[in-house]
């Protein structure tokens, strides 16, 4: 059998991508790239940015027990 010769392409995840404006400004270059380049991403944006928020503040607003206790609860308590 004959192998291919790897395929040269840019894979998004080894980008790096920093923390501060450099970071900022590449996640929102990115996200617009996709809003452009996909027009069913343009649907549903809107709707992942109401769910995200929703899901947000509903973790914020619940208190745990124990500050910084795992959320996690064990399968079988001994």
């Amino acid at each position: 059998m004959r192998e291919d010769p790897p395929n040269p392409q840019i894979n998004v995840s080894k980008i790096p991508g920093g923390g501060g404006v450099a970071g900022t400004l590449f996640a929102v270059i990115s996200m617009l790239i996709f809003l452009i380049g996909i027009p069913a991403l343009r649907f549903m944006f809107p709707a992942a940015i109401v769910l995200g928020c929703a899901i947000a503040l509903i973790r914020h607003f619940i208190h745990h027990e124990t500050t910084g206790a795992s959320w996690i609860l064990p399968a079988a308590r001994k």
